[in-house]
């Protein structure tokens, strides 16, 4: 973690930025800094206290975007919750924790502003349900605003068409099934989603990755690039020799703006990039593992499957068995696959080289190109099955892309200018 993403008050204690929890009880003070290691967060960021100490930390340093709260032992509880969610901001998310397993209660501390309470003793599963719901904005108990559908797109191995898969099915729910969507590419240095649609990447992205301070919707809508009406593309193609840093709360905040403006957002994610962005993952609706079928395959499904159920994920994992046919035989067949990667495979994308190679070298996706290709026909299959199973409409139209632009572009005219802040 780097300097910025903490504050000291003056008795030295750390303040994380995105996360801090502040229990009494040695059970759960152990389950949730082995819960917080797993997400990525330091020691530090779990701490032996109650809402007082809290409460003072907050008069020295910034309140983190999501705290976990031992309320055990206050005299009025709810007082207490009141106190906390006045001094970090209604934008802030904290969970309450108690040992009174009290439905009255509940409800008291989800009007006073907490986002859930959650009773001892705490458990995994507990945790994970209560902070994704948390960083995707819902709040327990109350209607959730309506925001994107969240894929993210995991190769196991380079060559295996993660990024071919990323593209096309964009370009399906937006094209075929009318949905708003936006394609992020993660890979800064040699993503080819921009390049496999013939558009010049946007010059933005490098400086939202890294700089969540100055993260606005301005910058974001400047740094997209429209296909279409309903489908839009973020990518970059960063100089090889140049280190990018990125910052996982920038792409926390990155996603939040675009969930909130679109259907769906589809993220390219290289697979180096697992260890870096768990909150990504644990924040995903679905999880698309695409693989090849062979022995490397295999292990690599077997390790990613293993390392997203130990951050806990809620998604739905999808496994894609990519380029397979009677031109690409597999080193294994499926069911020797599913058996050694403990896992079944969901769909399979035939390998089809002369609509692919049309495609790319046309900057095309293959729906244009190829529409009644079997490769397209099982990628839109995959599209409405991550969908719900929508429908094919040709109906609908859409302008969500200038409507997108032109309400980020009010935003910034009716806000007063103002310096960025450092955090």
């Amino acid at each position: 973690m780097s300097a910025r993403n903490h504050s000291t008050d003056d008795n030295g204690k750390t303040m994380h930025d995105e996360f801090m929890a502040f229990v009494i009880d040695e059970d759960s003070l152990h389950t949730l800094r082995s819960w917080a290691d797993r997400q990525g967060f330091p020691p530090a960021s779990v701490q032996q206290g109650g809402p007082d100490i809290f409460a003072q930390m907050l008069e020295a340093s910034t309140p983190p975007k999501m705290a976990i709260v031992d309320i055990d032992g206050q005299g009025d509880p709810v007082a207490a919750a009141t106190r906390l969610v006045s001094l970090c901001g209604p934008d802030k998310k904290i969970i309450a924790v108690g040992s009174a397993n009290d439905v009255a209660l509940y409800r008291r501390m989800l009007n006073a502003g907490v986002t859930d309470y959650l009773v001892k003793p705490l458990s995994v599963d507990a945790l994970n349900q209560a902070t994704t719901a948390a960083l995707r904005g819902g709040v327990q108990g109350k209607a959730e605003a309506k925001e994107a559908r969240l894929i993210v797109v995991i190769g196991t191995r380079g060559g295996v068409g993660a990024s071919t898969i990323a593209v096309n099915t964009g370009w399906l729910l937006a094209h075929e099934l009318k949905f708003n969507c936006v394609l992020l590419d993660l890979d800064l240095h040699f993503g080819t989603t921009s390049l496999a649609l013939d558009l010049e990447p946007g010059r933005g992205l490098r400086d939202i990755v890294n700089s969540p301070q100055r993260l606005d919707g301005l910058m974001i809508a400047s740094s997209i690039v429209q296909e279409s009406d309903t489908f839009s593309v973020l990518g970059a193609e960063e100089a090889v020799d140049e280190f990018v840093q990125m910052d996982s709360g920038a792409i926390t905040a990155l996603l939040k703006e675009m969930m909130g403006n679109f259907d769906y957002v589809v993220v390219d994610l290289p697979r180096h990039l697992l260890a870096t962005q768990k909150r990504l993952l644990t924040t995903a609706h679905d999880i698309v593992l695409v693989t090849e079928l062979s022995l490397a395959g295999i292990r690599d499904s077997l390790r990613i499957k293993t390392a997203l159920n130990t951050l806990g994920c809620a998604a739905t994992l999808t496994v894609v068995a990519s380029r397979t046919g009677p031109t690409r035989a597999g080193q294994v067949d499926m069911a020797s696959f599913e058996k050694g990667a403990q896992i079944k495979i969901n769909a399979v994308i035939p390998e089809d080289h002369k609509s692919v190679t049309t495609a790319s070298n046309s900057g095309k996706a293959l729906g244009e190109v190829a529409r009644n290709a079997p490769v397209t026909k099982a990628l839109l299959t995959l599209a409405q099955k991550l969908s719900g199973g929508a429908k094919v409409d040709t109906k609908k139209t859409g302008d969500h892309f200038f409507k997108f632009f032109d309400g980020i572009m009010k935003k910034a005219t009716q806000k007063k200018p103002s310096p960025h802040k450092e955090s």
